[in-house]
């Protein structure tokens, strides 16, 4: 399994998101995280969860994978909750999470940061969108807002990787099984103005269909592009399955 990442600092002064990727005998793990609380204590909750989800992961070995992802958040939501103990704040971070081994995808997900798969010339967001956004899109089926109030209204999130009991969780059941030619993109929601859209702009489709190259760089370059003024931090980690 290849898997590619990239970022860009956007129009911010600071990087708050923090990702990870593990290759294992039987696997690949990629983490990735979005921090809030403003620059130190974003960063500090989203590095703290990353590294500590990875390494609870990788010390739960003889549980399923589903349950030891959702043991390794348990683990990075505590990590988060001393480590800003330990400084006297209060900050938290979007975590996401996937793992693909076997051919099939499992994963868990807090916050609002995607987890998209590629393919057949669609896109699908696999994972829940814990922001506002979700409840504002029940009013555009309704015809009460259009596509884009609802997402420019819908950024407040509805659950976070803060210490505290965590309010919603969203995880694979059942692994999730892949076909060959899938492409798996795990982003923060810096790829919002690209990626979360009513209708994926051809040029965008020609994007994620491309298979030279780096897929990781192409978004986060295109999101670049789109000299959006309040553009924020841009993680993207690929990953292609071609078995």
């Amino acid at each position: 399994m290849n898997a590619v990442i990239a970022q860009w600092i956007g129009k911010r002064e600071h990087q708050e998101d923090s990702y990870l990727v593990r290759h294992y005998p039987a696997g690949t793990l990629a983490v990735l995280c979005d921090g809030m609380g403003g620059h130190q204590f974003g960063a500090l909750a989203s590095s703290t969860a990353a590294k500590e989800f990875v390494d609870a992961f990788e010390g739960d070995s003889d549980s399923p994978v589903s349950q030891r992802l959702l043991n390794a958040l348990e683990a990075a939501n505590a990590a988060v909750r001393a480590a800003f103990s330990e400084v006297g704040a209060y900050g938290g971070t979007t975590l996401v999470a996937a793992y693909i081994g076997g051919g099939v995808l499992w994963w868990v997900s807090v916050g609002d940061s995607p987890l998209y798969l590629w393919r057949h010339h669609r896109l699908i967001r696999l994972n829940e969108d814990h922001s506002m956004r979700a409840v504002y899109m029940q009013y555009v089926q309704s015809g009460c807002l259009t596509f884009e109030e609802a997402v420019m209204r819908g950024h407040a999130l509805r659950s976070a990787v803060t210490g505290e009991a965590i309010s919603m969780i969203d995880s694979s059941v059942t692994p999730y099984p892949l076909l060959p030619g899938d492409r798996i993109i795990l982003t923060s929601d810096g790829t919002d103005d690209l990626l979360y859209t009513s209708v994926l702009a051809d040029d965008v489709k020609a994007l994620l269909d491309e298979r030279s190259g780096n897929l990781a760089v192409r978004i986060t370059e295109a999101c670049r592009l789109l000299e959006n003024p309040y553009a924020d931090n841009v993680t993207v980690v690929s990953m292609d399955w071609d078995a």
